[in-house]
């Protein structure tokens, strides 16, 4: 049973201890996140403070990746590397929130853009299209599309550039950031104006207009493609007022020049459009773009250059058809993957599914065992509680009858006390019934004598009643015969004076030795009549009790001085009945 807890507590103690992440790293991450926008300079400090090495697990590694990668970028510092990136790739194109997945992906396909991989730019941005409706990182969301649109206009897919640069301008005006929103607009009008189309530009100019009015500090950047709009879609003498109003075509950049090139084209003069095109140095970036080799056949056209015209026009479709094929391809192959990862991702899932039913299972097994030995234990205390109570009901119940058998011992010996104490009580009445019978005879004879008194004889002849009707009771043993006995005696004690002069009497005539011993020493009748009560067995209280006297102190002093007996050595009543024994 131990065992098994020690195995639980190391179970937990797994999964606890398992499962924690270093709470100092995490708490730097969410600073350095919380200032990536506001102070990115910071926030790639305290990044760069962290101890790599201290990096608990695959979650936080991959966070800190991310993170890094961020702050980088803030602060212009391009990369072409996936070393630091590395682990959030490995980590949240897998396990990774929406949010986790776009800004990874993001990256990423910055790291390609920096080393010139376009290809692989586009498929991590198409990638991180597929989010749009989970993600929440509408910042990350809109800088994707911008960085997506880029690609688009190096490979000459200008209507998809134009459509980047929009939706990008619509979410930086939802997240409320105006100098973004403006330089949307301001890439996808320059895009509307190289594709031809006014209507579209219109548009995206009375925003730009909006915006200015808002911002007043945007209408010096927004000069110079209001002047491409203008040689675009105004009339020639707009056209040409502002042509005039440039003096030096050296000082103007490629793009201004396609501008002018396009104007004096308007305006049917072809050969200073062709002076203006062919100062464009033809191995600057800006002979590579959309504009260059779409104006390029024109002038040739204008200057009756038609051969040339016909190269251009021919180079200008083949790279086109050729960068439209790759973006294609891309799609493709970019929908592929975004299939097998769906797939991928479905597996995962049901291999997390797996694992957690497992766990789950792992875990109710577990609560199940521990149910049951929680419940054995209970049933182990339970079933030890109920033998106590048991053994101590039963050690009660023979102290019970341990009691029980001594006090039927004791009733035994009381009973046996009680029958020897009746056959003692028979015994002794008995004897007195002797001694009776005895003084009966004794007293027929005294009362046959002539020269006794008449009073003499009246209380012998009355003892003489008394003692045949105590023997007549014990012969008849009836209880009518023991009643009119008692009543008898009853009649005899109660006239005290009467009866204590009668045992006076009876005494003198059965015992005239003790009677005249009392009356050689001074007694009273009175006081003879106080010792004769002791003589028939009574005690002090009882003498005391039977004359009423409540303080019967003084006439036994009385006595006693006349007696000569000490007052603390001798009790009366045995020397009266010694005395009588004597005499």
């Amino acid at each position: 049973m131990k065992s098994f807890y020690v195995l639980n507590i190391l179970v937990l103690c797994l999964i606890l201890f398992g499962c924690q992440h270093n709470a100092e790293i995490d708490r730097q991450l969410d600073e350095a996140e919380s200032l990536m926008l506001s102070a990115p300079d910071s926030s790639l400090r305290i990044i760069n403070h962290i101890p790599t090495e201290n990096l608990s697990d695959t979650e936080q590694k991959a966070r800190y990746a991310l993170l890094k990668s961020m702050a980088l970028d803030k602060n212009y510092i391009d990369t072409t590397t996936f070393d630091v990136l590395q682990p959030a790739i490995d980590y949240y194109l897998d396990h990774g929130t929406p949010d986790q997945k776009l800004r990874t992906l993001y990256y990423q396909g910055r790291i390609f853009m920096n080393k010139s991989d376009f290809d692989m730019a586009m498929q991590s941005f198409l990638m991180a299209t597929d989010l749009k409706n989970e993600c929440r990182d509408t910042l990350t969301f809109a800088n994707m599309l911008v960085a997506q649109g880029n690609i688009y206009a190096e490979s000459y897919q200008m209507e998809d550039y134009v459509e980047n640069n929009l939706c990008a301008s619509e979410l930086y005006s939802k997240i409320r950031e105006p100098r973004r929103e403006f330089t949307g607009l301001m890439r996808a009008l320059d895009g509307c104006i190289t594709l031809g189309n006014k209507m579209k530009s219109d548009i995206i100019l009375s925003r730009i207009d909006s915006l200015v009015k808002i911002c007043p500090e945007f209408n010096e950047a927004s000069l110079n493609v209001r002047m491409t709009y203008g040689i675009r879609f105004d009339s020639d003498s707009v056209i040409a007022n502002i042509i005039s109003s440039i003096t030096d075509s050296n000082q103007l950049d490629d793009e201004t020049k396609l501008d002018i090139t396009l104007g004096y084209l308007k305006l049917h003069e072809p050969a200073r459009a062709k002076s203006i095109f062919e100062s464009i140095d033809p191995n600057s970036l800006k002979a590579k773009s959309f504009r260059y080799i779409s104006v390029e056949p024109m002038v040739f056209e204008a200057n009756k250059e038609y051969s040339k015209a016909l190269d251009s026009y021919k180079k200008f479709q083949t790279i086109v058809e050729s960068e439209n094929s790759k973006i294609y391809s891309q799609k493709t192959t970019v929908a592929k993957e975004l299939h097998e990862l769906q797939i991928n991702h479905l597996y995962s899932l049901q291999r997390k599914d797996r694992q957690i039913w497992f766990g789950l299972c792992t875990v109710l097994v577990l609560i199940i065992i521990i149910c049951i030995a929680y419940y054995q234990l209970r049933l182990f205390k339970i079933k030890r509680v109920v033998a106590e109570k048991e053994q101590s009901r039963l050690q009660l119940e023979n102290e019970n009858l341990q009691k029980q058998n001594s006090v039927l011992e004791l009733e035994k010996q009381t009973a046996e006390l009680e029958t020897e104490k009746q056959h003692l009580a028979g015994e002794n009445m008995m004897l007195r019934i002797s001694q009776l019978e005895a003084e009966n005879e004794q007293l027929k004879v005294l009362s046959e004598k002539d020269e006794l008194p008449d009073d003499v004889k009246a209380v012998i002849k009355e003892r003489i009643g008394i003692l045949n009707a105590l023997f007549a009771a014990n012969i008849l043993d009836k209880e009518p015969a023991a009643t009119a006995y008692v009543d008898l005696v009853k009649r005899e004690i109660s006239d005290k004076e009467k009866f204590m002069n009668s045992n006076r009497l009876a005494f003198k005539v059965s015992h005239p030795m003790f009677i005249k011993y009392f009356e050689e020493h001074g007694l009273t009748e009175y006081e003879i009549n106080y010792l004769c009560l002791y003589a028939i067995g009574l005690k002090g209280k009882e003498v005391g009790n039977y004359m009423e006297l409540r303080r019967h102190y003084n006439i036994s002093s009385d006595i006693r001085r006349k007696l000569g007996i000490d007052e603390h050595e001798t009790n009366i009543g045995i020397y009266v009945r010694k005395l009588l024994k004597q005499l």
